[in-house]
């Protein structure tokens, strides 16, 4: 039996996912905005994650006012979402702990910090999962991570 080195088994692999999966590209988005869609994200599709984010830009007149309204109000708004009162809690927690950190809703200084360092202090945000912390580590900070 042949023994196949890593670089093989990595290679081959990518050739039969490259075949059968597309890879989704994320509009420009700054930090912050790229945290609250993976929060519609989680759990669901990027169509109806899409969705819900554009509802939420929409809808409501900035990031503050989402913060402040309740989620049952959200949940209405982003009912497109597998759960939805999930997600809604998710925003909530998120807008609530970004804002009690720094008074402010502007994250796009993380880009210039190390990507470890830029981690931490998302993970530290009131309300992060690890699959938001992975998100926008991938798409805001262009990092190596898998949201799962």
């Amino acid at each position: 039996m042949a023994v196949t080195n890593r670089a093989d088994l990595i290679v081959r692999t990518h050739q039969v996912l490259k075949r059968h999966f597309k890879p989704v590209h994320s509009p420009k988005r700054s930090v912050f905005e790229h945290m609250l869609y993976a929060c519609c994200l989680e759990n669901s599709g990027h169509d109806a994650a899409d969705e819900a984010f554009s509802r939420l830009r929409d809808q409501y007149i900035d990031w503050n006012e989402i913060r402040v309204s309740t989620t049952l109000e959200l949940t209405e708004v982003i009912k497109c979402l597998n759960d939805p009162e999930e997600a809604a809690t998710r925003i909530k927690r998120v807008l609530q702990g970004v804002f009690e950190a720094i008074y402010s809703f502007e994250l796009d200084g993380l880009t210039k910090e190390n990507i470890g360092q830029a981690a931490k202090k998302i993970r530290n945000f009131d309300g992060t999962t690890p699959f938001v912390v992975a998100y926008v580590i991938q798409q805001g900070l262009a990092g190596h991570a898998i949201p799962v």
